[in-house]
């Protein structure tokens, strides 16, 4: 039996570097010593079982104290009487119990230790051992049960210990479709409501933490907060270089948060059954795809940045342009504006979806694919897959919104040149 979620060989070790433990997530407890550990790691067995979203035969608490250990206790009275010293008494029962590496032998290529002790018949039992003669330096052999105390009692089969505490792991999976972070909050929530049920009691001196993936996530998402600010902020400077303008700036920009919302719908999309649930030439669009519900994550949230990058490109196109075509011809009137506005336009309509094809079609490989990575590739493509084709339709608010400021300047233009005259 393995106390590790069913986890592929490789994956097992790098969820121990990152981790710690044999699982994705778990929970440490804390406490003074081990069987109290053990006691509320069990404790904590039975409830994570009950919790929806963890897979039940995933959940195991550490079995702390289990392992036999057969302690001897010397009398030292006794073995005064018989001439021995504690340094005697301790080689004798190593010898005899333990045993003790004489020499090696070599045969060929291989090396294999020569170890001496009794046989098993004679040390298999704690009333054999008290029967073990030790030599005494008159030249009688008194039983060891003579000597000393020998009991045998269960103790820790591992001690582990983390910021000068004693602890133990309770470990756990997640079940499909769920994510570590919603599990862990689900899971604090569900131990809360025990313990002021009274069905969980927490010993003075124990406490617990959630350890695991999720805290990457965590760490990840606090420093995804301020950089996805700074990645708008440095889009917006960009842009305002550009255009020398906060109005032109705007426009431009207002096609990031189009984008967004394309992302969005993208990966809602994904997560629906009837979404492209159709056969082209045998083949399910679903199962080429690998469409499956999508959790936010490190990798979407990177895709969403890469997508405010290129979602500007087509109002940067248009906006250009129309910059461009305004200086050179310098409209007077609301019908000028227009038919500027609309010169412009279908200039760049080309360009600009020609833009926004090149993207699009060079995620669809990234989207098909199944190999190692793709379950980082694929959320990462999708945001900018379903940004991009909703950011087309940029190319028609850009000139709509450049042409309702330029009438707005025509006509206070106008009504200023009314009143002066």
């Amino acid at each position: 039996m393995t106390s590790a979620p069913k986890l592929q060989p490789i994956q097992t070790r790098l969820i121990m570097l990152s981790t710690g433990m044999r699982a994705p997530i778990g929970i440490k407890v804390y406490g003074p010593d081990l069987l109290t550990i053990e006691k509320v790691g069990l404790e904590l067995e039975k409830i994570l079982q009950q919790v929806p979203s963890i897979e039940t035969s995933s959940v195991f608490a550490d079995r702390i104290v289990g392992k036999p250990y057969l302690e001897f206790d010397i009398d030292r009275d006794q073995i005064a009487r018989y001439g021995l010293t504690i340094e005697d008494m301790q080689n004798f029962i190593m010898v005899a119990i333990g045993g003790v590496k004489l020499t090696t032998t070599v045969e060929g290529r291989e090396r294999f230790p020569v170890r001496v002790r009794y046989a098993r018949e004679f040390r298999d039992n704690p009333e054999d051992v008290k029967r073990v003669l030790i030599p005494t330096p008159t030249g009688a052999q008194i039983p060891l049960g003579e000597l000393a105390e020998v009991t045998y009692r269960r103790g820790p089969q591992v001690i582990k210990s983390e910021d000068t505490f004693l602890n133990g792991y309770v470990i756990f999976d997640k079940k499909e479709g769920y994510a570590e972070v919603d599990v862990v909050e689900e899971t604090q929530r569900f131990i809360q409501a025990k313990m002021d049920a009274g069905e969980f009691i927490l010993p003075a001196g124990v406490s617990y933490k959630f350890t695991g993936n999720y805290e990457n996530q965590i760490r990840a998402t606090k420093r995804l907060a301020i950089v996805v600010p700074i990645s708008l902020l440095v889009i917006f400077l960009i842009l305002y270089f550009q255009f020398g303008n906060w109005q032109t700036t705007t426009m431009v920009f207002s096609g990031i948060f189009v984008a967004f919302s394309g992302g969005f719908i993208m990966m809602w999309l994904y997560g629906q059954g009837w979404f492209l649930n159709f056969d082209v030439a045998g083949v399910n669009m679903r199962d080429l795809f690998s469409m499956h519900p999508i959790n936010i994550s490190v990798a979407v949230w990177v895709g969403f940045i890469a997508l405010f990058g290129i979602a500007t490109d087509d109002g940067v196109i248009m906006g250009t342009y129309i910059k461009q075509t305004f200086e050179r011809e310098k409209p007077k009137d609301v019908a000028a504006v227009r038919e500027a506005i609309m010169h412009a336009g279908v200039k760049r309509v080309r360009p600009a979806m020609m833009t926004a094809a090149v993207a699009v079609i060079a995620l669809i490989p990234v989207l098909t694919s199944t190999g190692k990575g793709a379950d980082i590739m694929v959320p990462m493509a999708i945001p900018t897959f379903g940004g991009m084709l909703i950011a087309v339709i940029t190319m028609f608010i850009v000139p709509t919104l450049y042409c309702l400021w330029q009438e707005g300047l025509v006509k206070k233009r106008i009504r200023q040149e009314l009143k002066t005259t």
